[in-house]
């Protein structure tokens, strides 16, 4: 994939990202308006604003102890480090995230923090399964994911959703109550607000996981873009799927979420990213 491709393919996924980000503002202030008038939009703003501050605010540290991990040293993981330096430089972070080993043997990476208090955590499943490689295409993708911010947008959205879940059920009980009023042809609301103490959690649902989609494959571009090896990500991701299927056994049991459609999953299927991948070129 040509430097014009990334850039338009970047442009895209900027503005789903925005479309869908301002979409779910839209309804949650249509939901709080037509309950509460300009008093609900107040009241939403200043609870969003003080939960995104206190989500922020959380030390990646206490999130990774949560998790069951602990600080990974240079010299444990020499090579790891040093390949987490190269990509924290090329993403133009001042310090590169703080490694976390978890003990357990699934097969998983995340990452937590900010750009001034990063952390990537690997679980042991991932280190003994995946090449050296192959590692340091999930830690670019993990680093995107920090380099993006993407966990502070995810924090918006999350609070985004459960404002509009609550003025949703506050509604509907307040529908209830009133129901005899509403039965008689007077409801307490207009029938497009109705409509929305309905709908709302579900439209919100779907569009928040459009979202994680967008973003993961954002991740995968720039983590493409950091290592300047697409099929080392690529080559992980199928990794990944292999041994969650259950490795060679996995034709005696059903794919996990096979049956979900595409548009309910957080995360694109492994065929489209590994196509994608594979798009910009193998090096």
């Amino acid at each position: 994939m040509s430097k014009n491709k990334i850039f338009f393919q970047k442009i895209a996924n900027f503005g789903r990202t925005a479309a869908l980000i301002a979409g779910m503002l839209a309804l949650m202030a249509a939901l709080g308006y037509s309950l509460f008038g300009a008093t609900g939009l107040i009241w939403a703003g200043a609870i969003g604003l003080i939960g995104l501050v206190g989500s922020t605010q959380i030390p990646s540290q206490l999130i990774m102890r949560m998790q069951g991990g602990r600080p990974l040293k240079n010299y444990e993981a020499p090579n790891l480090a040093g390949i987490l330096r190269q990509l924290s430089e090329r993403a133009g972070l001042r310090q590169p995230p703080q490694l976390y080993y978890i003990p357990n043997g699934v097969l998983n990476a995340f990452a937590a923090g900010s750009k001034e208090d990063p952390a990537i955590a690997i679980t042991h499943g991932l280190l003994s399964r995946l090449s050296l490689r192959e590692l340091s295409g999930v830690l670019a993708h993990e680093l995107s994911h920090i380099r993006n911010k993407d966990l502070q947008l995810k924090s918006t959205v999350n609070i985004i959703l459960r404002l509009t879940r609550l003025f949703s059920l506050t509604g509907q009980l307040l529908l209830f109550f009133y129901l005899p009023m509403a039965l008689m042809g007077n409801p307490p609301f207009s029938w497009v607000a109705i409509l929305l103490l309905l709908f709302a959690p579900t439209l919100m649902a779907l569009m928040t996981s459009a979202f994680s989609r967008t973003r993961e494959l954002e991740a995968d571009l720039e983590a493409a873009r950091l290592t300047g090896d697409p099929e080392a990500l690529a080559l992980a991701l199928q990794k990944l799927d292999y041994y969650n299927e259950g490795g060679i056994l996995s034709f005696l049991r059903p794919r996990p979420g096979a049956n979900i459609p595409k548009w309910l999953r957080t995360h694109p299927s492994t065929e489209e990213r590994v196509s994608r991948l594979r798009s910009m070129g193998v090096p």
